[in-house]
Parts: C-alpha cells; sequence; structure tokens
C-alpha cells in the first residue's frame, strides 16, 4: 500500500501564499503530476520542477476543509502508459500571477510500493489522489476545475451513493434485492423489490442469503465433513469416522441495507418509527456486507450457527452429557451443538455468560458463543422472509406454554425438528410440545434463554423511569462489564422498565441492531416480543426467552436485566463458528 509524506509547500508556492495574504488575488490550483525520481525530505521545499514527470492529471475537484486548508483531488489511470513506473513523488502545481505556473507543493512516497503498470489492453489501473494543503485563507481559493479532468473514485462514489440513498427511499425495482417496509406506527408491513409476491420458504429458497443455509457437521478444527442429507451426516456429535462433529447451519454471506424513512430523536437515543429494510446475495451501491460476516475486519463467506441449542460435552469423562447433569468443569470442557440433549443450563453451576464463552471458546480456534451480529444476521433474515417480526406466529409459538415448577430446568431435548433439515417450521415431540426452527436454527427462542456475548449495557447508577442504558458491541475480544476497545458505542439506548417491544434504538453504524428503545406494544404488533431492563449498573444481554415464556417469548425478545456474575436454570448459551477468528488464532 502506497504512502506519502507530509505536503510540503516549495518556496515558490510560499511565496504565492504571501501575496494572496496580502491581498493579490486567489490561487488556482491547476494540476499535480507524478514522478519516478526519489527526493529526500530536504529537497522538497527548494523545488521548482519535478524530472522524470511520467503523468500529469487535471484537478478534478477542490474542496475547502476548513478555514485555512483545502482538499485537492485528481486521478491517474494507465490506459495510455506505455511503460510502467513507481510512483516516487506527487507535485501539485498552482497559478502565480506574476510567474505563471509553479510547483506549489510535493509529497514524496515512502514505502517504495507505489507501481503503475503499463497498460496491456485488458486491465485498467489507477490511482486516486487527495491531497490537503494549507493556504492561509481558504476563501481565497479558486474552486473552479477543468471539466476536461478526470473524475475521481471518490466524485464516482460519491455519486453513486447519492444514487443509491435515492434510489433507497423511492424504492428498488430490481429483483435481485429483497426487502420489508415496517411502520411502527401503523403497524404496517409491506414487501419491497425482490420480495414481492413471495411467500416464505419455497419463495425464498432459491435466494443464496435464505436458501442456501445448510445444516452440517463441523468438526473442531472448523473443516465442514458432511451437509444433511449427504451419507455421512450426523446429529450424534460424533460420525462414523469417529471425529467429533457439531451440528451447524451454514450461512452464506449477504449484504444488507437499512432506510430510516421516519426517525425520533430524543434526549438520548433515536428510534425508528418508519424503516425499509433490504438484503441481497450480491453487493448493489449503498449496500454493505452483514457484520454478521465481518470478524474484527476480516471478511468470512460463511458462518456457521448452531443447529441446536448448547449442551455439554464432559472432556474428562469423553462423553456428550445428555441429562444437563451439573458438571461443567469451565476449564476444560466444550459448549456442543447436537440432537437427543438437555440443553445445558445454569441450575445450579456457575453457567455465567462468561464461563458459557469459555465453554465455546474450548472447542478451539473460531468458536465462540452467539453474538450480536450472528443473531442480527438470522434475525435480518425472518423480518424480510416473512415481513414480520412476531415469529411466533409466523412459524411457531415454541416452548412456551408449560407450567414452571419453580425449582428444576424444564427444557426439553434438542433435536425434534431433525426432520426439518434446512426447512423452517414447527413440530410437535414426545410430549406434546411444539418445538421451532428458521431455516435449520432450532428453538432459537422458547424452551431456554441463550446468553448472547459481544454486547454490554451500562446503566446509570441510579436507573428509573425516563432512564436510557448505553449499548456496547463488539465482534470479537468479548469481556464482561467493557466499553474499552474493541468494544465501541453503538449510539443506541435501550431505555427503562419492561413491556411489548414498540420502537428499535437506531444509528446509522449500527443499523443492523434490533434494540429495543420503546415498550408500548402489545403481544402481536409492531414485533409482538417483550423487552426487560430495569436495573442500574454493566448488564449482560440474552434473548429468545424459556418455557413458561407464552406470548412474551419471540426472536425478538431481549432481557438485559441481570449482571455478568448472574446464572439461572433457565439461561444455557449457543455455538457460533467464525473461520477469521481461527485463521486469526
Amino acid at each position: 500500500m502506497a504512502e506519502f509524506s507530509k505536503l510540503v509547500i516549495t518556496n515558490k508556492g510560499q511565496a504565492l501564499l504571501a501575496k494572496m495574504i496580502a491581498g493579490s488575488g486567489n490561487i488556482e490550483f491547476t494540476k499535480i503530476s507524478a514522478s519516478s525520481t526519489t527526493y529526500t525530505d530536504a529537497q522538497l521545499e527548494g523545488l521548482t520542477s519535478l524530472s522524470n514527470v511520467k503523468q500529469t492529471s487535471l484537478i478534478s475537484k477542490v474542496t475547502r476543509t476548513n478555514e485555512v486548508a483545502i482538499k485537492v483531488e485528481t486521478a491517474f489511470t494507465n490506459t495510455e502508459l506505455t511503460a510502467g513506473y513507481y510512483m516516487k513523488a506527487l507535485g501539485l502545481y498552482a497559478v502565480d500571477p506574476d510567474e505563471g505556473e509553479i510547483l506549489y507543493a510535493v509529497t514524496r512516497e515512502t514505502s517504495g510500493n507505489c507501481y503503475m503498470p503499463a497498460y496491456n489492453g485488458i486491465t485498467v489501473s489507477g490511482a486516486y489522489v487527495q491531497l490537503v494543503t494549507t493556504v492561509g485563507n481558504s476563501e481565497n481559493v479558486s474552486l473552479e476545475v477543468d471539466q476536461a479532468a478526470v473524475a475521481t473514485i471518490g466524485d464516482i462514489q460519491d455519486l453513486q451513493k447519492q444514487i443509491a440513498d435515492l434510489e433507497a427511499f423511492i424504492g428498488y425495482s430490481a429483483d435481485d434485492i429483497y426487502g420489508v417496509e415496517v411502520d411502527f406506527v401503523n403497524k404496517r408491513f409491506t414487501r419491497l423489490s425482490g420480495a414481492v409476491n413471495r411467500t416464505p420458504g419455497e419463495g425464498f429458497d432459491s435466494i443464496n442469503a435464505f436458501g442456501g443455509r445448510k445444516r452440517c457437521n463441523v468438526a473442531d478444527d472448523g473443516t465442514v465433513t458432511a451437509y444433511y442429507g449427504d451419507s455421512g451426516y450426523t446429529t450424534t456429535g460424533k460420525n462414523s469416522a469417529g471425529t467429533k462433529v457439531q451440528v451447524m447451519v451454514e450461512q452464506p454471506k449477504f449484504y444488507y441495507k437499512v432506510v430510516p424513512m421516519v426517525i425520533e430523536k430524543g434526549v438520548k437515543g433515536t428510534k425508528i418509527r418508519k424503516a425499509r429494510y433490504y438484503v441481497s446475495d450480491t453487493l448493489k451501491p449503498g449496500f454493505k456486507v452483514h457484520p454478521a460476516f465481518v470478524e474484527n475486519g476480516n471478511v468470512n463467506p460463511y458462518i456457521y450457527l448452531a443447529a441446536f441449542e448448547g449442551s455439554l460435552f464432559d472432556t474428562s469423562a469423553n462423553a456428550y452429557i445428555l441429562d444437563d447433569a451439573q458438571v461443567a468443569d469451565f476449564a476444560a470442557d466444550v459448549l456442543s451443538s447436537i440432537a437427543n440433549a438437555k440443553p445445558i443450563s445454569g441450575l445450579t453451576q456457575n453457567l455465567t455468560r462468561a464461563n458459557t464463552r469459555k465453554l465455546a471458546q474450548k472447542r478451539g480456534a473460531g468458536w465462540e458463543q452467539a453474538y450480536a451480529a450472528t443473531i442480527a444476521a438470522s434475525q435480518l433474515l425472518m423480518l424480510i422472509e416473512y415481513a414480520s417480526f412476531d415469529m411466533q406466529k409466523a412459524i411457531g409459538n415454541g416452548v412456551t406454554n408449560k407450567t414452571d415448577d419453580g425449582s428444576t430446568s424444564m427444557t426439553e431435548i434438542t433435536g425434534a425438528t431433525v426432520n426439518l433439515g434446512n426447512a423452517s417450521g414447527s413440530v410437535t415431540n414426545i410430549n406434546g410440545y411444539n418445538i421451532v426452527s428458521y431455516r435449520g436454527e432450532e428453538n432459537i427462542w422458547g424452551n431456554i434463554w441463550a446468553w448472547i456475548d459481544g454486547m454490554n449495557e451500562e446503566n446509570p447508577a441510579t436507573f428509573t423511569t425516563g432512564d436510557c442504558g448505553t449499548l456496547y458491541v463488539a465482534d470479537h475480544g468479548f469481556v464482561d462489564d467493557s466499553k474499552a476497545s474493541p468494544y465501541k458505542n453503538t449510539g443506541i439506548h435501550p431505555d427503562y422498565g419492561n413491556g411489548y417491544i414498540s420502537a428499535f434504538g437506531y444509528s446509522e453504524e449500527y443499523d443492523w441492531l434490533f434494540i429495543p428503545a420503546e415498550h408500548t406494544g402489545n403481544s402481536s404488533l409492531p414485533v409482538g416480543d417483550y423487552f426487560w431492563n430495569g436495573n442500574p449498573g454493566w448488564r449482560v444481554a440474552r434473548l429468545g426467552s424459556r418455557w413458561n415464556s407464552g406470548a412474551s417469548a419471540g426472536a425478538f425478545g431481549w432481557y438485559l436485566n441481570y449482571a455478568a456474575s448472574y446464572r439461572y436454570r433457565g439461561i444455557g448459551g449457543r455455538l457460533v463458528y467464525v473461520p477469521s477468528k481461527k485463521e486469526a488464532a
């Protein structure tokens, strides 16, 4: 990657600057030239011209950055270049009223990596240049540019963004963009673009973000050993070769865009009142790769989500624990995703979020418990496919209608949806309870709560009606009770209290999060799920509800009430596998 030194104003440039300050007219910048000559820092100020100039480009854009500085932009392409060269210096030229065109400022390339190849008749290469320089008074700089100048990448990107934003607001017409408009106030959901006239299930199977989700077996080293339907596929946790394998859902990378149509800005945070949510299998102008596929700056083509709620593998016994026996060794045992196991719980053992994290990470590099971005990917897909937040109505109530005994973990065993494979739906298990699955992920809601990592909420020390917390999010380096890097302030503020969700918080950078910021809805609309947030200080997150939650349960139901030290018989965890986490290990 090319690196350039500080832009040095030449002696002639300083003289022109003095004339301008004294009132002798404006500065007009004309061109930028590229040289293959290696200069030292000491030489730059005294230069009056560049030697070995290989390319010259007219200024395409001049903008004021502040009262005393301007930014000039241009672009170089190799379309007329017959011989390649190393770009070692750039010179900015301006017009002196007394001397004509002069070399105003120079910068030198310091990495030695800035190579412009010759044009081969096939591939066009280019360089986008931005130079910022002091001018004393930016009002005295001519902002007119030569209309023959080549548009820079920045010009094109700005135009593309404007077009994309306008198209998103008006409504996409492309049939490979799939969306839904949510009117939280009027409680209306409208399918958009390629989602129009599609029905959940088969109607979305041809779209890779949806239909590309596949149950599969993933070994501890991240190798996919088999997919649902293959002869070697298993749900037992060990294949015929004796290799430990987890049942996961392979989620292909997709791109997304959120268009806030109506927002409400408050003293603490912003609420969405109306928005459009879009996904696409391919990158479109204005779209971004969903953050579930971005980990510490690395982009993954796939991530792997647990098909089943987490259970325990006892390392010392070399066996899966199928009955939630409270025997976890948090220094050695591992979180699992297999069928026919009672989900792990904190009935008597210290299954805090941090300890669940340890169990997940003990499986090996790349393994974590579910975290903010990974669950948000499934939430967005569900919303667009069903044009609804109410997954209980769309797919099934889940295990939510038991009468709690007040003392035990009353979960149903995993795996009732084994025969659903990659499809969404619900089944009645042998005990007569409704077990749900969204495209391979069983019991995202109901049965038992799941800890969600990568989210830390800081509530006021005195937390009462009218207050809001502050949410911090990370995609790696998970710890509790922290807002230090890599955690970032989302600008989203969960409000105090509990009730059915009526609005989500919004910030431009974290528009992919579905975090409640208001709770005046009901059990059906606009979201249909419940929210709790009533305690001061640092809080951790759990999602989905448990066996007796009833109508309050759902895929968007959050509980932000408890400290990191909390454990409970109704809380477990789910695995994820993110390939780049292994590569970085």
